[in-house]
């Protein structure tokens, strides 16, 4: 009898020990099983005037990304994006080990159109009709509170962007406006960007961890025959849970990397609830753009374009588990002499993080 019940301490106590000890160690296996993946998120954003109860300007713009993230280095199966490893390698991308890289590929459509989308003959003080569709590729090293961004991309401005197909097929469904102006939408061009983005968080205060904040600092500019430009701005955050990542931009180039960083992401295994509203306030020296400058190498209607724009974005932020909402309106100052008033428009992107 004896006997039986030292038997019984014994097994008693060898479960308490595996139970502790057990889950201590499937925790922490979990962590390190966590911290050795890599992760991928898909981001869809879409910017439009009707948002804003207008219809002209940059009246539609839509962006499909996908991002690869949590990378230690750059991977040798990522064919979109390995025939430039030689050049960012040398650019010094992967000399730091201890940065997490990503790479994003994007696909996307912006529309432009002058203000009397009615009008069949050509309106001269107002903006081109123009469409640009383009892919992206970018390479992103990020580490702690700053991140650096390389982006090149690649597409055609003209009748066969397909912009011209798009809207007028919205339209008819949407039963607004025929625009009626598209014979006078620039040529037919190939347009090639090359593009460099800095971001640095310059103050953090409880991120992922209940109320709290933020201030990014972003800057970075691009060359290529659809747009040269020096861009330098703030963005501001606060609320519940803000997300460890570098923020909510409008779309433009290689600025579409917005997942946490891996030991966040690993940090909240049951991700919390979460929003946040923000504020964005940037300026942006512009030396060259096709949409306003008209064809590189044909005639085309163009416009005087101004050579210094402010951009203001104002928003809210939510978090759900793996998925990311963003509601936002833009305003985009004068960006030609004759443009009647400042650009409005309202924004939106979803992100699944899996």
């Amino acid at each position: 009898m004896r006997k039986n019940k030292n038997f019984f301490r014994r097994l008693l106590l060898q479960l308490l020990i595996s139970g502790l000890f057990g889950g201590w160690a499937s925790t922490i296996y979990a962590e390190e099983s966590c911290l050795s993946r890599e992760f991928k998120t898909f981001t869809f954003y879409m910017e439009n005037d009707i948002f804003a109860g207008t219809d002209g300007q940059y009246t539609n713009g839509f962006k499909l990304t996908w991002t690869r993230y949590g990378l230690e280095q750059l991977p040798r199966d990522a064919w979109a994006h390995r025939w430039l490893y030689p050049v960012v390698k040398r650019l010094g991308f992967e000399n730091t080990p201890e940065s997490e890289k990503a790479l994003t590929f994007s696909v996307g459509q912006n529309i432009y159109t002058p203000n009397d989308i009615e009008a069949t003959e050509l309106v001269p003080d107002d903006r081109p009709y123009a469409g640009i569709t383009y892919m992206e590729i970018g390479f992103h090293r990020k580490f702690e509170n700053r991140m650096h961004t390389l982006g090149l991309c690649a597409g055609i401005v003209g009748p066969h962007s397909y912009a011209e197909a798009l809207q007028s097929k919205v339209h008819v469904l949407l039963k607004n406006k025929e625009p009626k102006g598209w014979d006078h939408q620039l040529k037919d061009e190939p347009v090639l960007c090359l593009i460099y983005d800095y971001k640095r968080k310059i103050f953090a205060s409880n991120i992922n961890a209940g109320a709290g904040g933020d201030v990014i600092f972003n800057t970075g500019g691009g060359i290529g025959n659809v747009s040269t430009y020096y861009n330098i701005g703030v963005m501001i955050r606060g609320g519940w849970n803000v997300p460890n990542d570098c923020g909510n931009f409008p779309i433009q180039p290689a600025t579409c990397f917005h997942s946490e960083l891996k030991q966040s992401v690993c940090g909240t295994q049951k991700k919390k609830y979460g929003a946040h509203l923000f504020f964005s306030a940037s300026s942006q020296l512009v030396l060259h753009d096709i949409l306003l400058d008209g064809n590189t190498f044909r005639d085309s209607h163009r416009v005087d374009k101004k050579p210094l724009i402010g951009i203001f974005m104002g928003g809210i932020g939510l978090v759900t588990g793996r998925v990311k909402t963003v509601f936002a309106y833009v305003t985009r100052t004068k960006s030609f002499d004759t443009q009647p008033e400042p650009e409005v428009y309202g924004a939106m992107n979803i992100s699944f993080h899996y």
